[in-house]
């Protein structure tokens, strides 16, 4: 009977996500262009996560560790097993930022468009060279002022428990900008939305915990420094992952 529920919420989910697409299309594909894009992708984004959260039942609690510096621009690293990931991290950072992605979210109705539109980066994991020139890419953004969005496990496998190993792409762009890590803890999105593909898992409304941790400076850190950021970020969130509270 729970497996049947669960099959029922990822239909309705895709029904859910499949009207926005058709809704969403034509603001996306005339609005979010010319020099004015990132402004009207954000305000787009934030209607689409605020509402598609609200229509699958997700509420979202977010524990703040300190007040954020929104002047500021961080590359936001954060754990990454459910797509509710993505769809939720417009409601954390209240800034513009561009989102490093797989590249297989360009099958994505609505989020493909942004990928195309220049507003977010795809990362093409076939190619050490393409993979490259996406943080290339993410230093431009940078020093546009826009924030940038990584998730440093670089993708998941179901049958893994744990956190990935996080991959150096996202704390050598810190060093190499010198732009803060924000780490970024979601605690329980995979409980409530599993890869469809995981047939032991659930998809279910809930609340999704989420904790944005204090910024890391890193301030005059070298590339000697990377592994030791690299750590001290896995630490963070995987602490608060695997944390009672």
């Amino acid at each position: 009977m729970k497996k049947i529920a669960s099959y029922l919420y990822y239909l309705y989910f895709g029904i859910v996500y499949l009207t926005f697409s058709i809704i969403l299309f034509l603001p996306i594909y005339f609005l979010v262009n010319g020099k004015h894009k990132y402004t009207t992708a954000k305000k787009i984004k934030y209607f689409w996560s605020k509402w598609m959260s609200f229509l699958i039942g997700i509420k979202v609690n977010i524990k703040e560790e300190s007040t954020l510096d929104l002047q500021k621009k961080f590359i936001v690293c954060a754990n990454h097993k459910s797509y509710l990931d993505i769809i939720l991290m417009y409601l954390v950072l209240d800034q513009d930022f561009a989102f490093l992605g797989k590249s297989e979210l360009l099958k994505w109705p609505v989020i493909n468009l942004f990928f195309k539109r220049g507003v977010d980066i795809p990362v093409y994991r076939d190619s050490k060279t393409r993979a490259s020139e996406c943080l290339v890419l993410a230093e431009k953004e940078i020093k546009k002022g826009r924030s940038v969005v990584i998730f440093p496990e670089g993708g998941w496998d179901n049958s893994e428990k744990g956190m990935r190993k996080f991959k150096n792409g996202a704390f050598q762009l810190a060093i190499d900008t010198q732009c803060s890590i924000l780490p970024v803890t979601f605690k329980n999105n995979y409980a409530l939305f599993t890869d469809h593909k995981d047939i032991s898992g659930t998809a279910k409304p809930g609340t999704a915990n989420i904790t944005v941790h204090q910024p890391i400076i890193v301030d005059n850190l070298t590339r000697k420094d990377l592994v030791n950021l690299r750590e001290q970020t896995f630490n963070i969130i995987n602490k608060e992952l695997n944390s009672e509270n």
